[in-house]
């Protein structure tokens, strides 16, 4: 990887000083429930302000690919899938994806339950069909209309879908149990139970925490110069693997308590007020 500078005593100092920051995406740079589909402008300059720095910044996200409206701040990596896709200055570094037998099981379990899903990846989304109530529910909760940004297909065959990720949905919690209880012990799952009922799942390998962790160890970053945002859940284990794990003022209260501190909200300025207050910016 030409763009990685190795360590040796004559830039040992210049990666000590080199800063990685991680931003999430939904509730954290974009909060599309609450209508807003574009970052702040205090979050552009933000990101802008750290590149000039010399600091690298890169979305981890449970998306599979960065959304069209985030492509303008010119990040220099995406973690995606929970962190199944890793890429950085458009180098693929790691791509875990579903194989034909795990689609044709998940596929089975997923009409077994009556369950809408998504599967997500780099090229797109998979789906099933749009008609589904539950789905239709989790598109308008998370803006797929609105944004204009996802490449949404309702009409494929098994072998088209390349991807690192499946979102499940569920018209109740106990339902959703259960289908988990299907699973491989050893597959990923994390479970939501607010706004709409559903479960992310992925196979074993890097999740979104040692994907964070896999790649400013491979740029050379010292642990003491990561930073990461986020605001739910799947956060966690990120904020973990971050010397300074940034919670947002909105984010849950798990991740508040688990953060190294908390910032303001998505929509005030949040990013932007605790890169100053660190000094990354």
């Amino acid at each position: 990887m030409q763009h990685v500078i190795a360590k040796n005593e004559e830039n040992e100092e210049w990666l000590m000083e080199k800063k990685i920051v991680f931003f999430d995406v939904d509730g954290t740079m974009l909060h599309l429930p609450g209508g807003m589909y574009e970052p702040l402008p205090s979050t552009c300059e933000a990101v802008r302000l750290l590149q000039e720095k010399g600091h690298y910044a890169v979305v981890a996200s449970a998306r599979g690919k960065l959304p069209a409206v985030l492509e303008k701040l010119n990040f220099d990596g995406f973690i995606g899938c929970n962190g199944n896709y890793i890429t950085f200055h458009q180098e693929v570094l790691y791509d875990n994806y579903f194989k034909p037998e795990n689609l044709d099981f998940l596929l089975g379990l997923f009409r077994e339950y009556d369950a809408p899903f998504n599967f997500t990846g780099s090229l797109g989304i998979w789906s099933s069909p749009a008609d589904h109530p539950v789905l239709q529910r989790h598109r308008e909760l998370f803006g797929a209309d609105l944004s204009g940004d996802e490449p949404w297909l309702f009409s494929w065959q098994p072998e088209e879908i390349h991807s690192g990720m499946v979102t499940a949905m569920f018209a109740a919690e106990q339902q959703m149990l259960t289908c988990r209880d299907c699973l491989p012990k050893d597959w990923l799952v994390d479970m939501y139970t607010t706004e709409n009922i559903r479960m992310d799942i992925h196979l074993p390998g890097h999740t979104k925490g040692k994907g964070v962790r896999f790649l400013h160890e491979k740029l050379g970053i010292d642990f003491a110069n990561t930073f990461a945002f986020g605001d739910a859940r799947n956060d966690l284990e990120m904020m973990r693997q971050v010397n300074y794990g940034i919670a947002m003022g909105n984010a849950t209260e798990e991740l508040k308590a688990a953060a190294f501190a908390v910032t303001d909200d998505v929509d005030k300025d949040g990013i932007y007020k605790a890169l100053k207050k660190y000094g990354v910016i």
